[in-house]
């Protein structure tokens, strides 16, 4: 294997979900995971289940982080957020909804209501980046028909942030340079992609069998690969189905952050003292939302 590369397992969440970085909190709590090694990147999940009625999740807090969520093949999503309140627009299948807050914030995420009531099955995706050293707060949607396609002849690259295969994406906030790609390769096809060396980044299969530049992939895995890595090679093992596989890198922020978990969320900082400040700040807030909009949380929350 290149000895930039290295195969990472997953962590199971629950019943329907992956989770293929992540690190302990400052209080132990949390998934452990090679973290230094994709910096700039956080977090990232996978999930897969039917929706329905009730969410699992309530309206949480972050800070110091831009969490990027991503519907690839169906359904509808839906958003709250502390600063817009409810969005306006559905996100759709091939879309990416970003929350950026360089200074806190509470943001919730859930199947449309007519998702919900098919109960149909969806595939869900959220990557998250460290943003300590910047302070905005926005969040927006970016719709499917906004994300520029490469069409090649082994594969369709659906670039969601930064400049990959040719392609340029809009880019809303965060200052450093990100890739963010969502790939079908092709049956029996084979796809040469440049990575800029500065770049740490991950390679996760969705769907199928394939290689990277020669490392076998299962869909409990992911690769990761550090500043160095200036190309990759992927290639479908399969000639009669299509592989799906997300690339994602950025450049390293290259400082330390600490993380606590909280309240439904996490925060990050740079220091252990000011966010348990944060979080104890946020406590309040938290409180006051259950009454202002209780039908986002979970019964047991209330």
């Amino acid at each position: 294997m290149n000895q930039h590369l290295k195969i990472v397992n997953a962590t199971k969440l629950g019943n329907i979900g992956l989770r293929l970085i992540g690190t302990t909190d400052i209080d132990g709590q949390g998934t452990a995971h090679e973290i230094a090694q994709v910096d700039p990147i956080v977090l990232f999940d996978f999930a897969k289940f039917k929706a329905s009625g009730e969410s699992e999740f309530r309206p949480h807090p972050h800070l110091g982080l831009t969490a990027m969520s991503y519907l690839p093949q169906n359904g509808t999503w839906k958003a709250w957020d502390s600063l817009k309140g409810d969005t306006d627009e559905l996100l759709k299948p091939g879309g990416l909804y970003y929350v950026h807050t360089g200074t806190s914030a509470f943001h919730h995420e859930f199947a449309a209501p007519e998702l919900a009531e098919s109960g149909e099955e969806i595939e869900f995706i959220q990557l998250v980046w460290n943003a300590t050293d910047e302070k905005e707060v926005k969040t927006v949607i970016i719709q499917p028909e906004d994300i520029p396609v490469v069409e090649t002849d082994a594969a369709q690259i659906r670039v969601m942030a930064g400049e990959f295969c040719g392609a340029s994406s809009v880019q809303p906030f965060m200052h450093r340079k990100i890739i963010y790609s969502y790939i079908h390769l092709h049956p029996g096809k084979t796809l040469a992609v440049d990575i800029p060396e500065n770049m740490n980044g991950i390679v996760f299969p969705i769907e199928g069998d394939f290689t990277v530049s020669g490392t076998a992939l299962n869909q409990q895995q992911m690769l990761i690969f550090d500043a160095g890595t200036v190309d990759l090679t992927l290639e479908n093992a399969d000639a009669n189905h299509s592989a799906r596989l997300i690339i994602a890198a950025g450049e390293p922020v290259n400082k330390p952050f600490h993380k606590l978990i909280g309240l439904g969320g996490f925060i990050i900082g740079d220091d252990k003292q000011s966010i348990r400040d944060e979080m104890q700040a946020l406590s309040p807030k938290a409180e006051q939302l259950k009454k202002e909009i209780p039908q986002y949380f979970p019964a047991k929350y209330l």
